[in-house]
């Protein structure tokens, strides 16, 4: 190995001085957090009295309750999904280009398990008061770099971030540290003067960077420059050198390490923060302290003995030695004592320890820590004494407001991540590519980016992240429910809508199951979406696939109204069957149902005209597909026109029809009048002629 120039021994001596100093500044807010955890984890006990008491035998027990209120709060963060959405922040930016922004947003986040990232980080922030999450980027499968979340598994692996993001400012430096076995850095880097041993110096030992055992390996960050010519650089570096071949540019204008904190307070010019633990730790110990003499007064305290005189019990007799083990019938005692006088039958003394004191003590305690945290019965999942709904609710977020600051420090932190991805998207993905984002309904598509393109509606597109004339789009973090949990939730408001008033199902029905998890509720869907009118089909205004389906739609109601007029001519044409006018309408009829036939026969070349003009040019299909609209409806003015000759002609022939039979009604009544006078004048006739 060579020896190490002027340049790296001065960068390396920057390097542990800025450890130093970040490891200072840092102390009391990571000595704090450290005994928070371990109260989480169930470590509650002073480490020398509670070897004080196992020494002399007595218990020292743990009754942790700390971990259930940082579970509180970690699982609201578990609840509230970060939703981050992008918005124009200048001319080159457009409304397209910044929903693929949030897909990508939204694929990275689902690719990288981000989720388990951001969880991480809360539930340290919660039970520590600070946490992290991270950015990188990876070669994918296709030779591309991919932007991915990682979490940070270990708080206080990192150094040197957390205290200017107390004070709100970009840190300059930071130290990822890992503690690697010996033999395993060893093979990893040979060459180093630590495996060479030349790097055991008695500051590596003291500092705990190197060890018989382990070494420390930091991933170092640090940045160059300022301002707009400022980069960021990290490398790997163990306390003797800076590690070869590991030193690379970032791509980004920061450090990729976001905190996640709690409470924070600024004093005498040091900050400190603050978990949901802190203040609960004394009442914690003192359930410790109570439930163990609790268990040390039972344990030493005797079973009621009797009391009996001396020389009134056998010593032999089995039954008053087992009586705390066995029942017995009865006992026999002697009546007298040793003196043989007198003696009163054994009387057993009742000695009860102070339990119920103890208990007392503890339930004062719990609802100290209720106090101290502000998470009370409601919220931790106990009855309380309100009834109704509204009542727990508002219970409930009287709790969470007590922990907001949580939250919206998380959301501070998203914020912070949005940022960085808006500044790395046009770094990444810089050129013609297409790829894989999220919808918001968290379905997978595809984009294509950098190039102008149609997409499958034929729409003219130019998704322009990266290069020269990319735009800037502004960072908008929301917290709100997942989705998966407001599908479940809208499909049971529109099932209960659905209960109470069926009729709308075929309204909504393809929302409905599009947010069902049943299985085939995709296809169900499908089919309610045919169902509905073309105005409600959805789809972008202008689509020529929209316009066909609308014409194919009326083209059907032609149909129809074609099948309307067919019905009513058979039906003239059986009216009209062995009357004088049947050739001359059966020939009309004819003559309407040939001139239907070529509307339709002309509709149906329309519209396969439409659909060829449509696929060969989608350029012109808008225009073409309103041309052939403006055809049809005259087409179809047309066939109205000839559905109402046809009704016209029938309704003078009925008209006709109703003048013929009351004309010979009319006959028919004068003709029986006739012979009603004629039979009326013969009787006197008849008279006359006798009388002669």
């Amino acid at each position: 190995m060579s020896k190490q120039s002027k340049a790296d021994k001065d960068f390396i001596a920057t390097a542990r001085k800025r450890f130093q100093q970040a490891a200072d500044d840092e102390k009391l807010i990571r000595d704090e957090a450290l005994i928070d955890l371990k109260y989480v984890a169930g470590d509650q006990w002073d480490p020398k009295l509670k070897q004080d008491r196992e020494r002399a035998g007595r218990p020292a027990l743990t009754f942790p309750r700390c971990h259930t209120f940082v579970q509180q709060v970690s699982n609201e963060a578990r609840q509230n999904k970060p939703q981050i959405k992008f918005a124009k922040g200048d001319a080159q930016a457009d409304d397209d280009t910044a929903e693929i922004y949030e897909g990508l947003a939204r694929h990275i986040q689902y690719s990288s398990d981000a989720q388990v990232a951001y969880e991480t980080a809360v539930e340290y922030s919660a039970g520590g008061s600070f946490g992290y999450y991270r950015f990188l980027t990876e070669e994918n499968s296709d030779g591309y770099q991919e932007i991915c979340i990682k979490p940070v598994l270990d708080p206080f692996s990192v150094y040197g971030i957390l205290n200017p993001y107390c004070f709100n400012r970009e840190p300059r430096f930071g130290f990822v540290i890992e503690d690697m076995p010996r033999e395993e850095f060893e093979e990893q880097h040979p060459d180093s003067a630590i495996s060479k041993d030349a790097g055991f110096d008695e500051g590596g030992i003291r500092a705990g960077w190197i060890g018989t055992e382990t070494v420390r390996v930091a991933e170092y960050w640090y940045c160059t420059g300022k301002g707009d010519d400022q980069k960021v650089k990290f490398c790997k570096m163990t306390w003797a050198e800076k590690l070869p071949d590991t030193e690379t540019e970032w791509l980004g204008y920061c450090i990729p390490i976001i905190p996640v904190t709690g409470k924070q307070i600024i004093i005498e010019g040091k900050a400190q923060l603050f978990s949901i633990v802190r203040y609960q730790r004394g009442a914690q110990q003192m359930i410790n302290y109570a439930k163990s003499r609790i268990a040390e007064t039972l344990s030493t305290s005797p079973i009621s003995p009797y009391m009996v005189a001396q020389g009134q019990i056998d010593k032999g007799d089995k039954k008053w030695e087992n009586l705390n083990t066995q029942v017995f019938p009865y006992l026999e005692y002697k009546s007298v004592d040793v003196t043989g006088r007198p003696a009163p039958p054994p009387q057993r003394q009742a000695v009860e320890p102070p339990i119920v004191a103890y208990s007392s003590f503890v339930a004062q305690e719990i609802d100290d820590m209720k106090a101290t945290s502000g998470i009370f019965d409601a919220s931790l999942g106990n009855k309380g004494n309100e009834t109704s709904g509204s009542a727990i609710a508002r219970r409930q977020q009287q709790a969470n407001m007590t922990t907001m600051h949580f939250m919206d420090n998380l959301e501070r932190a998203f914020k912070k991540g949005g940022v960085i991805l808006e500044d790395l998207f046009p770094k990444v993905y810089d050129d013609d590519r297409i790829i894989q984002i999220l919808g918001a309904d968290e379905k997978p598509k595809y984009a294509r980016i950098n190039a102008m393109h149609r997409d499958e509606n034929g729409k003219a597109r130019h998704y322009k992240i990266g290069g020269k004339g990319a735009g800037k789009y502004n960072v908008v973090v929301t917290m709100g429910r997942a989705f998966s949990t407001k599908r479940q939730e809208s499909f049971d408001m529109l099932q209960q809508l659905t209960q109470s008033a069926p009729n709308l199902l075929p309204m909504f029905g393809d929302i409905m199951f599009q947010n069902s998890d049943v299985a085939g509720s995709d296809v169900v869907a499908e089919r309610f979406k045919k169902m509905l009118p073309p105005n409600l089909q959805g789809g972008e205004e202008g689509d020529p696939q929209q316009q066909l389906q609308q014409m194919q739609g009326q083209f059907q109601q032609l149909q129809q109204a074609h099948q309307a007029l067919n019905a009513y001519a058979q039906k003239l044409e059986k009216e009209k069957e062995g009357k004088l006018i049947e050739n001359q309408t059966k020939a009309q009829i004819a003559q309407m149902q040939e001139m239907s036939r070529q509307s339709i026969a002309q509709m149906q070349e329309t519209t396969k005209l439409s659909v060829a003009q449509i696929n060969a040019s989608k350029d012109s299909a808008q225009s073409f597909a309103e041309a052939e609209i403006e055809r049809y409806k005259l087409l179809q003015t047309h066939a109205h026109e000839v559905g109402m000759q046809a009704q016209e002609h029938g309704h003078a022939q009925d008209m006709a029809e109703q003048q013929a039979q009351n004309a010979a009604v009319q006959s028919a009544q004068d003709h029986a009048q006739g012979l009603e006078a004629a039979a009326q004048q013969q009787p006197a006739d008849s008279g006359g002629e006798a009388n002669a």
